[in-house]
C-alpha cells in the first residue's frame, strides 16, 4: 500500500518540540499500548487541530506507544526515555482511516518565568476652551483641578505614560506636566506652535515616578512665549 509521510516540528507551551509523523493506516497492527490522561488528550487533541491535521472530532483514539516497540517510521536515538512520550493518534479523514504518531520531548533545563499582572489605567484629562495662560485643566467630566483637587489614587503604583493633543497658536509652546499633591512631577509633554502636529506622548518605567493611595494626581499646562492654546486632550497612563 502506498504511504506518505509527513514532519512537522513545532515549539510548544508543555513540551519543548514535538515531531508529527503522519502514516495512512493499513500497516499491520498497532503498537500502542497504554492510554493517557484526560489532560494529555486533550492537548493531543488541539495539537493535532492547530496543525491541521485533523479536526477534534475526527480524532476517534489516542493511546501511548511502548517506547521499546516504535514504530518503524519513527526512531529516536540517544535520548532520555523519560524525556520523550509517542502518542498514536487514531481519526478519520475522507472516509478514510488515518493515523498519527506525536512524538514530544520535554527537557528540566528549560527556564521557568513567573508572570506578573500589571494594573494598567488611564486617567483622562481636558480642556475645552482656549487660554492665554498657564493653568490647571479639567478632568473629564468637566471640574476644574487645583492643586488638592484631581483623580485619588486607590493603591500604590507608578506614572508610567502621558499623552496629549491640542490646538496652538501664535508663537510659543506649551508643557503639559503631571502634577503630584499640587507638585510637578517633572514628567511632561511638550507642543509648539511650530510643530507640525500638535500631539505628543512621553513613555517611562515604573518605579520613577510613585504614588500611594490618597495621593491626587492632575495636569498643569505651563505655557511660554505668545502662544494660545485648547481643545486639550490629555491622558495619564498610572501601573500598579
Amino acid at each position: 500500500m502506498k504511504k506518505e509521510v509527513v514532519i512537522i516540528l513545532a515549539l510548544l507551551f508543555v513540551f519543548s518540540a514535538s515531531v508529527l509523523a503522519q502514516t495512512i493506516s493499513g500497516e499491520n497492527g498497532s503498537t500502542a499500548s497504554k492510554s493517557i490522561s484526560e489532560n494529555a488528550e486533550e492537548f493531543i487533541r488541539e495539537f493535532i487541530e492547530k496543525t491541521g491535521v485533523a479536526k477534534q472530532e475526527e480524532v476517534q483514539s489516542i493511546n501511548e506507544i511502548n517506547q521499546s516497540s516504535l514504530p518503524k517510521d519513527i526512531e529516536i536515538k540517544n535520548v532520555d526515555e523519560n524525556r520523550v512520550g509517542i502518542f498514536e493518534v487514531n481519526y478519520i479523514d475522507n472516509n478514510e482511516s488515518k493515523k498519527v504518531f506525536i512524538v514530544t520531548y520535554s527537557t528540566l533545563q528549560l527556564p521557568t518565568k513567573e508572570l506578573s499582572m500589571k494594573n494598567i489605567q488611564y486617567l483622562n484629562f481636558g480642556y475645552s476652551k482656549t487660554s492665554k495662560e498657564s493653568s490647571y485643566i479639567e478632568t473629564s467630566t468637566g471640574v476644574s483641578l487645583s492643586d488638592e483637587k484631581g483623580y485619588v489614587m486607590l493603591r500604590p503604583g507608578s506614572i508610567t505614560g502621558i499623552s496629549t493633543s491640542l490646538d496652538i497658536d501664535g508663537k510659543g509652546k506649551v508643557n503639559i506636566k503631571v502634577y503630584k499633591n499640587g507638585e510637578d512631577t517633572g514628567f511632561s509633554n511638550t507642543i509648539s506652535s511650530l510643530d507640525k502636529k500638535k500631539i505628543d506622548y512621553d513613555l517611562q518605567s515604573e518605579n520613577i515616578i510613585n504614588y500611594l493611595p490618597g495621593d491626587v494626581i492632575s495636569v498643569y499646562v505651563e505655557k511660554s512665549g505668545n502662544a494660545k492654546w485648547g481643545n486639550v486632550i490629555t491622558i495619564v497612563e498610572t501601573t500598579s
